[in-house]
């Protein structure tokens, strides 16, 4: 006979859970004994055993688990409700991001095929264009850019798209303060005018900086001027929104004798051997757009002609730039420039004369493509001296000319024009340009000149070939080098 179907019923007391104490203390569970009524055996005594054991067990599962959620939601209603709303948002976010498509990305605000980082990095960003928004991937990225670029700091910043359910990501990125840097500007040669070069050293403290810098420079104006120069600049005051400087310029000036045979013609014009300038400049940004400078200029030159005593040209300079940039589909850059000149006898200066400046550029930018149209033009009036005159037959203007063929003293009348497309293979950008421009004095006679040509761009780098338009033997310039 199975000894347990004799046993008493009340032998094993079944459990009551304590559900106070398990409240408490979810893994402890106290019993409380239940008496229960003696009933003689009967013959299906032990199936009702075996019964009360199942239900008992049963109960006790069923006990516990319903105190073990009775703790968890206590604990969580015990949580700060700031935290789990921030978790709950940052989960939201996340789900929310991926639903947008990235349209455009660029660094620095720089479209990425223009910026200037490695190959691997640009064809990874590119690659975000078209795709999901994956803030992880994009923190992956601004990571990336920060140690292969050497930044102080690279952070991902989204704004919204040009169409619904689409964003642009753009790379905020912050430079190492670099105490000591060595650049070159320009290093340029000049198949008609020889080489072109400067190089610079600069010192940074904070905000402030001191760059020293040898020039030699054939390009730019009616002479060749070699010496060097020193600029002081704070870049932070009125939390960053005024600049201020201060320039030095020592040099010495060399002549073409195209324009020593020009100038005996011309008894006002003198030639100098060398210059000296002081420049104190301030600018003022007043929109992230716009901003407008004014300043000082205390040149001093030193004439050819030994019975001269020293001459000085001072006088007030201002200026005002306005620059803005778009980004979607097609990727627009405006640009304006306007400078001013005047020479005050009233500074203590031997000149009056008054110059005008404005250069106004339009570039748009579509898949690989480029165009890009900017206009020059500029007045001079009253007795200036000859660094003041505008030329044209430069690396930049109406290139493929001489210019010394075009005006060997320069002129006190401009007008330019250049047209330029470009399709970007690989890193570099091919380029053809048509130039067209005048130059001339205040007789009025005028001519307009043009040139064509191509060359590569990659960078600062740049190759051109150009050619004059014109009747007989044409002769092309060749450029190669570097020119910001």
């Amino acid at each position: 006979m199975n000894p347990r179907a004799l046993s008493r019923p009340n032998s094993q007391r079944p459990c009551k859970p304590n559900l106070v104490t398990a409240l408490g203390n979810p893994g402890a569970v106290t019993c409380t004994p239940v008496q229960l009524s003696q009933q003689p055996p009967g013959p299906s005594l032990n199936k009702i055993n075996h019964f009360d054991d199942g239900a008992r067990c049963a109960t006790r599962i069923a006990m516990r688990s319903l105190a073990l959620a009775a703790f968890i939601l206590a604990q969580l209603s015990l949580r700060p409700a700031a935290a789990s709303q921030a978790f709950f948002r940052e989960a939201a976010e996340a789900n929310v991001n991926q639903r947008y498509t990235i349209e455009s990305v660029s660094v620095a605000g720089v479209g990425v095929e223009r910026a200037g980082i490695p190959a691997n990095l640009r064809k990874q960003l590119g690659a975000l264009i078209g795709a999901r928004c994956d803030i992880a991937m994009l923190d992956d990225l601004a990571d990336q850019l920060r140690k292969e670029l050497h930044l102080s700091a690279a952070t991902q910043r989204l704004s919204r798209g040009s169409e619904l359910d689409r964003i642009r990501v753009n790379f905020d990125v912050v430079p190492r303060d670099r105490t000591f840097d060595v650049s070159v500007p320009k290093f340029l040669y000049h198949s008609s005018q020889g080489w072109t070069g400067e190089l610079d050293a600069t010192a940074k403290r904070g905000d402030n900086s001191i760059r020293v810098g040898a020039v030699s420079n054939g390009d730019d104006l009616t002479e060749r001027f070699a010496g060097f120069a020193a600029r002081y600049e704070n870049t932070h005051l009125a939390q960053g929104r005024v600049h201020i400087g201060l320039g030095f310029e020592n040099f010495e000036d060399r002549w073409n004798q195209s324009t020593r045979n020009a100038a005996a013609f011309e008894p006002g014009l003198e030639l100098y051997r060398s210059r000296r300038n002081l420049a104190p400049e301030a600018t003022v940004s007043l929109t992230k757009d716009l901003s407008i400078s004014g300043g000082l200029s205390f040149q001093s030159m030193v004439p050819e002609d030994q019975m001269s005593g020293m001459r000085a040209a001072n006088a007030l300079t201002a200026g005002a730039h306005w620059g803005h940039r778009t980004e979607g589909t097609v990727r627009q850059v405006v640009d304006l420039r306007y400078s001013l000149r005047a020479g005050l006898r009233a500074m203590g200066g031997d000149y009056a004369y008054s110059r005008h400046s404005v250069t106004m550029r339009y570039e748009a930018k579509t898949g690989r493509h480029t165009a890009a149209d900017e206009f020059q033009a500029g007045t001079l009036s009253g007795n200036a001296p000859m660094f003041e005159r505008f030329v044209l037959g430069s690396s930049a203007t109406l290139r493929g000319w001489n210019r010394y063929a075009v005006e060997p003293l320069g002129g006190t009348r401009l007008a330019h024009n250049s047209l330029s497309w470009g399709y970007q293979i690989g890193e570099g950008t091919v380029e053809a340009f048509y130039d067209s421009g005048s130059l001339w004095g205040p007789s009025g006679k005028t001519r307009l000149r043009h040139s064509v040509g191509g060359g590569y761009r990659q960078g600062i780098f740049v190759l051109t070939v150009a050619f004059p338009v014109v009747e007989g033997r044409v002769t092309p310039v060749f450029m190669a080098g570097m020119n910001y």
